[in-house]
């Protein structure tokens, strides 16, 4: 455990950082600094006079962790390049564990600029031993009552989940937006079928309640609204795949 009000290096400048940052300089955590491509202080930092640096291996000043909110391609050659003291913790749902140091995901969207919506963001929370995972609740704890420690293994399954159940739902959503305003349709009508579905889906229902002409295996429709497609091709390449996995889940036993 840290004796003393957390010092801390932030490591980037956008939504993650400035976020999460601002709510942990609230909770009172000491920002000893920020590294990032510009050499700046991100907006909304009350710390306007800590020490800004533009590579990690120039950071002189005392500190107990490093706050990686950087792209993921960038995270691992940055905590290489650390000066030895610092604690690297990132927030990457997909990549695995520092060797030390440990990881905070938000399983949610950090919005721009809100520190004060933080509490309520679900923080999974993974460390290679307990004494960092001790470390990583007292501080997640600073600015969310929403913790879940949990495995290395289980936090990466879990950023897959959200890919499904977030990503591609929203992807989905984009086009069938393009969709309606290609022909003229008010968006109004799909609603409160969205809404719907995803209530259903919210109280562990989504596979009971999946409707469709591909459930239903109903070839005509099938091929005809494939044929409407065609000014698409990629979106008439996830229409197949997404109407083949669907009878697949909903396999018929055999007669």
């Amino acid at each position: 455990m840290v004796d003393h009000q957390p010092r801390v290096i932030v490591f980037g400048s956008g939504n993650v950082a400035t976020s999460l940052g601002c709510a942990w300089e609230a909770s009172g955590v000491v920002i000893a600094g920020f590294c990032n491509r510009k050499g700046i202080v991100p907006p909304g930092f009350a710390s306007t006079d800590a020490p800004c640096f533009t590579q990690p291996e120039s950071i002189d000043v005392e500190a107990d962790f490093a706050l990686m909110a950087v792209r993921d391609e960038f995270v691992f050659s940055v905590i290489n390049a650390l000066p030895s003291g610092l604690t690297p913790i990132h927030f990457s749902g997909a990549l695995r564990n520092p060797d030390t140091g440990g990881v905070i995901w938000c399983a949610q969207s950090i919005q721009p600029h809100a520190p004060e919506l933080i509490k309520e963001v679900p923080m999974v929370l993974t460390a290679e031993d307990s004494a960092t995972r001790e470390v990583l609740t007292e501080l997640a704890g600073r600015i969310s009552t929403r913790l879940f420690p949990t495995t290395e293994e289980k936090r990466q399954k879990g950023h897959l989940t959200a890919v499904f159940a977030v990503n591609f739902t929203n992807h989905a959503l984009a086009i069938a937006q393009q969709l309606s305003a290609e022909a003229d349709l008010p968006w109004d009508w799909f609603i409160p079928m969205i809404e719907a579905t995803s209530q259903g889906a919210i109280e562990g229902h989504a596979a009971a309640r999946q409707t469709g002409p591909g459930l239903r295996r109903e070839e005509a429709v099938i091929q005809a609204q494939m044929q409407a497609l065609a000014t698409h091709p990629a979106w008439r390449k996830l229409y197949e795949a997404a109407t083949e996995s669907i009878q697949t889940l909903h396999e018929k036993p055999d007669a």
